[in-house]
C-alpha cells in the first residue's frame, strides 16, 4: 500500500517492517434500520439520518469523545471523508484550517446532538463494543472485534449486524483510517539475528496470522488481497472489507506518518476539538485553540 510506506520508512530508507493495520469499518444493525424504512446505509448523512430516527426508540449510535484510539481513528475518518487534509504530501504543511473542517465539526455536532447520549463522552476502546453487544446501538464505527464480540456474546444481535467499509461524505469521499502495527529493532538490541528471524518468520506467515484473527490483521501487501482472503472472503458479512486497501488512510493524511503528526495523534488534539464543539464550545474559537496546538507542535518539531 503505497499510503502506508510512512509506517516502515524515513526518508525514503526503511527502518520498519509493516506488520499488520487494523480496520475500523462501520457496524450497523439491518432489523433496526428496516424498522424506520431506511436501507444499508452508504453516506455519513443515512448514518446521521438512522441516529436521529432511532435514539428516541431507545437505538442511539456512539462515537467516543475521549482519549482513546477510536476516537482518534473515528473522527480521523469523518474528517477525510468530508475532505479535510492534516497536511499536505510532503508533511510539512499544515492544511487542517478548512472549510471541510468545520464542516465536519458541525456535522460532528449534528450526530451527537441529534442521536447520541453523553455516556459517549467518557467511552474507551471497549465502550461501542459492549454497546453494539448488548443490542442497544444502532450503529457504531469501530473494529471488526466489536463485530466478533457481539457474534460471541449475543447471537440474537449478531443475526443482524452488517458492515460497511466506510461512509462517504458530502463530496462522495471514502476513507477509512487504519491502526497501523510495525515490527523494528532496536539499535541497543543484543540479539539482532535472533530478533530477524522473528520478524521474517511472522512477515511469512501472514495468511495463518490472518486467519488466526478472524480477518482483524489486515495486510499491508497488496498482493495478500487476492480473493477470498483469510478470515474475511468466506464470511457472508465481511467479505467486503477484500477491498480494504483502496481506501485506507493513516494519520497525518495526505501526508505522510512522521513524528509531529504522532504527536498530534498521541495528545489528542483532533478529539478534543470534536468534543469541544460537541458540548457547545465556538467552531471557531475551537478551530483557532486546535491548529493553534497542532503548529505548536510542528513548529517544535522543525527546530529540533
Amino acid at each position: 500500500m503505497e499510503n502506508a510506506k510512512s509506517a516502515g520508512q524515513v526518508g525514503g530508507r526503511w527502518y520498519g517492517v509493516p506488520d499488520f493495520y487494523i480496520a475500523i469499518p462501520v457496524l450497523w444493525r439491518k432489523d433496526l434500520f428496516d424498522s424506520v424504512g431506511l436501507g444499508a446505509p452508504t453516506t455519513w448523512e443515512d448514518l446521521r439520518k438512522a441516529a436521529r430516527l432511532l435514539k428516541p426508540k431507545g437505538h442511539p449510535t456512539g462515537m467516543q469523545f475521549s482519549h482513546c484510539n477510536d476516537a482518534n481513528h473515528n473522527w480521523r475518518a469523518l474528517m477525510y471523508c468530508f475532505g479535510v487534509k492534516e497536511t499536505d504530501p510532503s508533511g510539512q504543511n499544515i492544511l487542517i484550517d478548512s472549510k471541510e473542517m468545520r464542516e465536519a465539526l458541525r456535522f460532528a455536532k449534528a450526530i451527537y446532538d441529534e442521536g447520541m447520549t453523553p455516556e459517549v463522552f467518557s467511552w474507551d476502546d471497549a465502550s461501542d463494543n459492549r454497546f453494539l453487544a448488548s443490542g442497544v446501538g444502532s450503529w457504531i464505527h469501530d473494529a471488526i472485534s466489536a463485530f466478533r464480540t457481539t457474534q460471541d456474546t449475543n447471537p440474537k444481535v449478531f443475526e443482524h449486524t452488517y458492515c460497511l467499509p466506510e461512509a462517504a461524505g458530502p463530496a462522495g469521499l471514502r476513507w477509512n483510517v487504519g491502526e497501523p502495527n510495525v515490527w523494528a529493532i532496536w539499535k541497543f538490541s543484543k540479539n539482532v539475528p535472533a530478533a530477524k528471524e522473528f520478524i521474517q518468520h511472522i512477515a511469512n506467515n501472514q495468511k495463518e496470522a490472518m486467519e488466526a484473527s478472524r480477518g482483524y490483521n489486515m495486510p499491508f501487501l497488496r498482493e495478500q488481497y487476492k480473493k477470498p482472503m483469510p478470515g474475511l472472503g468466506n464470511d457472508s458479512k465481511l467479505g467486503v472489507l477484500q477491498e480494504q486497501d483502496k481506501i485506507t488512510a493513516f494519520f497525518g493524511h495526505p501526508g505522510p506518518m512522521t513524528p509531529p503528526a504522532q504527536e498530534v495523534l498521541t495528545t489528542f488534539i483532533v478529539p478534543d476539538m470534536f468534543t469541544r464543539v460537541a458540548r457547545g464550545a465556538n467552531i471557531e474559537e475551537t478551530m483557532k485553540w486546535g491548529v493553534g496546538e497542532i503548529r505548536r507542535i510542528y513548529t517544535k518539531h522543525k527546530a529540533s
